[in-house]
């Protein structure tokens, strides 16, 4: 199976082939999403006449076709997301393999969604009722206040936790010619940092914190109360001496 797939893969005809039919199913999945907004516009388009007052009415039915766009489109795309992704677990996956081209059509649909609808709902519930749709585990209390969460099915997150803006949960990671999955787990009470990056595997334990622009490289575990930081820019000697001393 893997090896047909392959052949399937490496051959351009067949390639575009499928990526017509893979992106026929991402605009078929937001047109569905998009049925209520196009229902509220045309009816409200047929309030319209030559009066300013109906067109301001008409312009007011707009934004809100468009909001409720945002959120019709993040929770059922979340519920497809979930399906995409039933039975995934942590763990290393050739390319061609069934986890891979699977987690390759979620892939696709979620960049669409963190491009087109998340942006607009960061800061707010409707991003935490996304992610629990998707498959995600978050406790009371939480902020979230990005949009770039991947593979949301493997992400922990406890009681009263902060996420930065522009924080990059990435659950997934490619080394080694395979595709990589591993949980990121952050308990309660922990704050992540503005553009901070969690990798798969990576653990914060309670009422932790990681730096603004601070890295975390796979399976980095950082222990309940610790604050993790990247040093700001110092010359690399600097850094090696510091480190030396610390290992000391």
């Amino acid at each position: 199976m893997k090896t047909f797939i392959d052949k399937l893969l490496r051959n351009p005809i067949t390639f575009e082939i499928t990526s017509i039919f893979v992106y026929a199913f991402y605009c078929l999945v937001f047109a569905i999403a998009s049925i209520p907004s196009v229902f509220i516009i045309y009816s409200g388009s047929r309030l319209l006449d030559s009066s300013f007052l109906m067109f301001s009415v008409f312009a007011l039915i707009c934004f809100i076709a468009f909001y409720v766009f945002l959120i019709c489109s993040s929770i059922f795309i979340g519920f497809v997301e979930r399906i995409l992704t039933l039975g995934l677990k942590p763990g290393s996956y050739p390319p061609g393999s069934p986890v891979f081209m699977r987690w390759l059509v979620y892939s696709g649909l979620h960049l669409w969604l963190v491009n087109l609808v998340l942006p607009f709902l960061r800061g707010n519930n409707w991003i935490k009722i996304y992610l629990r749709v998707a498959g995600a585990k978050i406790g009371k209390e939480v902020f979230v206040n990005t949009k770039d969460v991947f593979d949301a099915y493997l992400l922990e997150i406890g009681n009263s936790v902060v996420i930065g803006g522009e924080a990059f949960l990435n659950c997934h990671m490619f080394e080694h010619g395979h595709l990589n999955l591993g949980k990121i787990e952050i308990g309660d009470g922990s704050t992540i940092g503005a553009c901070a990056y969690l990798t798969p595997g990576t653990r914060v334990g309670k009422n932790s914190a990681v730096g603004m622009y601070t890295y975390l490289r796979r399976g980095t575990e950082v222990g309940d109360g610790e604050i993790l930081m990247t040093p700001p820019g110092m010359n690399i000697r600097q850094i090696v001496k510091l480190m030396r001393e610390n290992r000391q």
